[in-house]
């Protein structure tokens, strides 16, 4: 492959597919790590093509796999006066954690709300190893969640 055609493929965005599972179940699937703004796209169109259902579920898979909510995860932990006491019930954290982040919640039309998420297998990482921001509060071993397996339910 030439370098004009390999700049190209690396400038080309990455496209998140919406795959119908079940009645009211959805996978957003994507062949490369998203931006923010293509995860929101696949949210929207899962919820255009959702109908006049009262309940869709949206399964996104594992959250590293959306780096830029991976990220966000890991940045809260690392500021938060709650996760060091959260890490023996990491998937509760993690729930409450998303809820509260305006990038995620932003991701959802107004005339839905999220009814619920589950949140599975969370893991964690050294700090020192994750995308965060110079000079960040904790220890470079402090370990912080940046990954789960993320399901919401969203209902009218």
């Amino acid at each position: 492959m030439n370098a004009l055609a390999a700049l190209v493929l690396a400038a080309a965005p990455c496209v998140v597919d919406v795959e119908w599972r079940d009645q009211g179940d959805v996978a957003l699937v994507a062949e490369c790590p998203p931006a923010y703004f293509a995860t929101r796209e696949a949210v929207k169109t899962a919820i255009r093509q959702a109908g006049k259902r009262e309940d869709l579920r949206i399964r996104f898979g594992r959250v590293a796999s959306h780096p830029w909510l991976s990220s966000l995860l890991a940045r809260q932990a690392s500021s938060s006066r709650y996760w060091p006491e959260a890490r023996d019930a990491p998937e509760g954290y993690v729930t409450r954690a998303l809820l509260g982040m305006p990038e995620f919640t932003a991701l959802f039309d107004p005339q839905w709300r999220v009814a619920s998420l589950v949140v599975q297998d969370v893991r964690v990482k050294a700090a020192a190893e994750l995308d965060l921001p110079r000079g960040h509060p904790l220890p470079p071993r402090s370990l912080l969640p940046y990954d789960a397996d993320l399901i919401v339910t969203l209902i009218r």
